[in-house]
C-alpha cells in the first residue's frame, strides 16, 4: 500500500458517474498501490453495489457508508481525516485526474513537504508553475480555482489542524479549511500549471451540479463572495474582491453561453 498518497471519493446517489470513475482510475491508482477510499453519504441508489464489486477487483479499494445522509460538509471532512497517508487527494466522482500529473505529484511529494498541491482545471489559470509563501498572493492568483475540491491534494498535518466547523455551509469548505489555516502561519503550497484535472466525459450520461439549478447565483453569487469576505482579516480587500470576480471566469457560470442556458432552463428571469 502507497504510503505517500489517498484518494477519497465522497458521493451521494450518483452510482452511474461513480461506476465509470472506478472503471477509469483503479488502474491508474493501481500500478502504484493507492488507496481509494469511497465515502457514501447515505446514497438511496446502487451505489454499495457498485463499489463492493469493485473492491473484489482491487484490494486498496475501501468503502464508508453513512448510516444517514450527514451533509456534504460534514462528508467532506470525514473522507479527508479517514487515510493516514501523508497526503489526501480529494477528487469528486464527477473528475479524472491526469495520469501524467499523478507521476509528478508522486515524485514531488517524495521528496519536497507541502501544505497542499494544486492542479490546474481544464487549463482555465495560465499562471507558470511555482510555489506559494504569500496567503495574499495565492488568494489573489489561485482562490477561485481551488473551489473545485478535486484540485487540492492535502497534507495530513493541514488536515488534523483544519477547522473544518467554521465553514459548514458555506459550500467552500474545501477551500476555505486551507486559507484559514494557512492565514497565521507559514506555509509551502505548490501550483502546477501543466496538469489539469478535467470533468469525466461519461460516455452516456450529462454532469450536473448547483450551477444547473435554481441555485445557480444563490451560492455562485451571494454564497460565494460571503464566503470570501468572510475569510480572516489578515487577507486584503483587494485580493478577496480579485478573487471573488474571478470566480466567474474559472467556473464558467457568468458567461454569455451560460447565462443563456440558464435563461433557457428558467433559472434567469427578471426577478433573479
Amino acid at each position: 500500500m502507497n504510503k505517500l498518497l489517498s484518494v477519497v471519493i465522497p458521493t451521494y446517489n450518483r452510482a452511474d458517474f461513480l461506476e465509470y470513475s472506478l472503471e477509469i482510475h483503479i488502474p491508474i491508482l493501481k500500478k502504484y498501490s493507492i488507496s481509494i477510499f469511497v465515502i457514501d453519504n447515505a446514497s438511496t441508489d446502487n451505489t454499495e453495489k457498485i463499489v463492493k464489486k469493485n473492491i473484489e477487483q482491487y484490494k486498496y479499494l475501501h468503502y464508508l457508508k453513512n448510516t444517514t445522509n450527514i451533509g456534504a460538509d460534514a462528508n467532506f471532512e470525514k473522507a479527508l481525516k479517514i487515510p493516514d497517508t501523508n497526503y489526501v487527494w480529494l477528487l469528486s466522482d464527477t473528475y479524472h485526474l491526469p495520469v501524467d500529473g499523478l507521476v509528478y505529484l508522486l515524485n514531488l511529494i517524495e521528496s519536497h513537504t507541502y501544505d497542499v498541491i494544486v492542479f490546474n482545471l481544464e487549463n482555465t489559470v495560465e499562471i507558470p508553475t511555482q510555489d506559494y509563501t504569500n496567503s495574499n498572493e495565492l488568494l489573489n492568483d489561485l482562490g477561485a480555482v481551488m473551489t473545485c475540491a478535486a484540485v487540492n491534494i492535502y497534507n495530513k498535518k493541514l488536515i488534523e489542524n483544519a477547522h473544518f466547523s467554521r465553514y459548514y455551509n458555506s459550500h467552500f469548505i474545501q477551500t476555505g479549511i486551507i486559507f484559514e489555516d494557512i492565514s497565521t502561519r507559514n506555509f509551502l503550497i505548490h501550483w502546477v500549471q501543466n496538469y489539469k484535472v478535467t470533468s469525466l466525459k461519461h460516455p452516456l450520461l450529462q454532469k450536473t451540479n448547483w450551477s444547473h439549478t435554481y441555485k445557480a447565483f444563490e451560492i455562485g453569487s451571494k454564497a460565494w463572495s460571503n464566503f470570501v469576505m468572510s475569510l480572516p482579516v489578515s487577507y486584503s480587500i483587494e485580493s478577496k474582491m480579485k478573487c471573488i470576480m474571478d470566480f466567474g471566469k474559472v467556473s464558467k457560470l457568468f458567461t454569455f453561453k451560460n447565462l443563456i442556458l440558464l435563461r433557457s432552463h428558467g433559472l434567469l428571469d427578471v426577478k433573479t
